[in-house]
């Protein structure tokens, strides 16, 4: 018998439970409803699950390092960035590639990060979008979140999931 790849199967929802994962993913997901919808109540969604999770101390400069990071990735988007509802458990190929470039920028890996955004983004504005994910990642360690490392085998799995014909919501 023979038994499944772990690192392939994993990308679709393996990290979604963690705790610095599911902050991201219902932060960015208000992020991504509200200029969708151009309706700022989804924004106030995303601050007031922050300040459930940490004191306004902390969520503050978070609630602006996420607004900075989806706005950035949006103008530097190959296409529409996919996304899913807040309450989805699990993470579309877009989001899976947002996990392992915030994971990548927050152990330095370079290589990932360049790796996981080259699916993602295109080249112009790049560099400004790689900068908002390292600002992100490094606003989220400071406030004791820590990304589950994705390893090289899940992010090749993600790359290979299909992209999303449409948003997600």
């Amino acid at each position: 018998m023979t038994l499944p790849n772990l690192d392939a199967a994993r990308p679709v929802g393996f990290h979604i439970d963690a705790p610095a994962e599911n902050l991201l993913f219902s932060v960015f997901r208000c992020w991504m409803a509200g200029y969708a919808t151009g309706d700022a109540a989804c924004w106030d969604i995303a601050w007031e699950g922050l300040v459930r999770e940490m004191p306004p101390a902390n969520a503050k400069p978070l609630f602006g390092e996420f607004h900075h990071f989806v706005r950035t990735l949006k103008a530097s988007a190959e296409g529409e960035i996919g996304w899913r509802p807040a309450a989805c458990r699990a993470l579309c190929r877009d989001e899976c590639l947002v996990l392992a470039m915030v994971d990548a920028a927050q152990r330095d890996d370079r290589v990932q990060l360049l790796n996981a955004a080259s699916h993602l983004l295109k080249s112009e504005g790049l560099h400004q979008a790689l900068e908002a994910t390292t600002a992100l990642a490094k606003a989220l360690a400071r406030v004791g979140l820590f990304i589950a490392p994705v390893t090289p085998g899940a992010l090749d799995a993600m790359t290979q999931m299909k992209p999303p014909s449409a948003t997600a919501h």
